[in-house]
């Protein structure tokens, strides 16, 4: 027995010290801490174009273009000029032009003194078929072309008087030439029409002056009905 009870003594203590272990109660175990999370770098420095980032993530992705403007498309020129209308007012004479070759030659009345017909280069503004003149006392004017405010190449049956100045600043043709003029200027258009006046007036001969006088002085009644049919005083 005293041989055994150091056996026994050690027997004991090798397994009493894990049972104990196992009987014991156990301490529990903290968790873990959780690293703080990194701080976004949004947070330090600015982000980066939305365009530069989709453009990073691959090569299939690119920024957007930037937005195209159009142009409104230049207008068209003008056409060609393919009628011209010189008027000469030293000679009385009206020359038309069609396609760079003369078509007729007629003989006109532009304004007699005090009432001088424009000169320059024009285009035909706007026509009429008939037009009575809202300045002189609402005189006929058949075939109205005007080409500067209301100065026109119209017709007229003061005929004897034409080849000299006459009017009160419209250049008076013949009516049947009035007319074909009309049409002409229609058929080319007005932007293809050009008118030219140039050239000095000759003074009126005298009798038709000295109607012209009466009128103005308020005699019209002693004007016979041919000289109002020559001198036409009162057109345009």
């Amino acid at each position: 027995m005293r041989k055994l009870r150091p056996a026994m003594a050690l027997a004991v203590a090798l397994v009493g010290r894990p049972l104990a272990a196992q009987d014991a109660p156990q301490e529990p175990v903290a968790a873990p801490t959780p690293a703080p999370a990194p701080v976004a770098n949004a947070a330090l420095k600015p982000q980066a174009p939305v365009g530069r980032i989709m453009a990073g993530v691959g090569s299939d992705v690119i920024a957007a273009p930037p937005p195209t403007i159009e142009l409104a498309p230049p207008p068209p020129p003008p056409p060609p000029i393919t009628l011209v209308l010189n008027a000469d007012l030293g000679a009385q004479r009206l020359t038309v032009v069609e396609n760079g070759k003369p078509k007729y030659t007629w003989a006109i009345s532009s304004g007699r003194r005090g009432f001088a017909t424009p000169t320059g280069s024009f285009q035909p503004m706007w026509a009429a078929k008939m037009w009575y003149s809202r300045q002189y006392e609402y005189a006929p004017m058949p075939n109205a072309v005007f080409f500067h405010h209301g100065t026109a190449f119209h017709g007229t049956s003061a005929v004897g008087l034409l080849g000299q100045p006459a009017s009160h600043g419209c250049v008076r043709l013949a009516p049947g030439n009035a007319a074909a003029l009309f049409k002409l200027v229609h058929k080319h258009g007005f932007a293809a029409t050009k008118v030219v006046v140039h050239g000095g007036s000759r003074q009126r001969q005298p009798g038709a002056k000295m109607a012209s006088a009466r009128v103005a002085r308020g005699e019209g009644a002693r004007v016979s009905r041919a000289a109002q049919r020559r001198g036409s005083y009162w057109e345009d």
